[in-house]
């Protein structure tokens, strides 16, 4: 049985010619984006934001998620759409930033 994130939340993004291009896992009791993905050839066209809005209506706060410190066109994504730095962690070879949205 897979259950490594048992009281998560997901959505997909899908179009109908493409399939899936993008999904989204939340959990909603501590506000928390475990995982978010686009499609590569389906960034910069809103389907991540509709994602995070549509996480952002289930829960009615602000949200939270992890992002590599090495993915900067993610962190300019998400700075783009008004997330902000909320703390760094992990190790120097695999830092994270802590971003809250907005």
């Amino acid at each position: 049985m897979f259950n490594s994130l048992p009281s998560a939340r997901a959505w997909v993004a899908e179009e109908p010619n493409a399939g899936v291009v993008g999904f989204l896992t939340l959990r909603p009791e501590v506000c928390y984006i475990d995982h978010l993905f686009v499609a590569r050839d389906w960034r910069l066209c809103g389907v991540g934001r509709g994602l995070l809005d549509v996480a952002r209506q289930e829960t009615g706060r602000p949200l939270s998620l992890d992002v590599d410190m090495q993915n900067v066109n993610a962190r300019k994504a998400y700075e783009a759409l008004g997330w902000k730095v909320g703390a760094r962690t992990g190790s120097a070879k695999a830092e994270q930033i802590r971003l809250i949205g907005p």
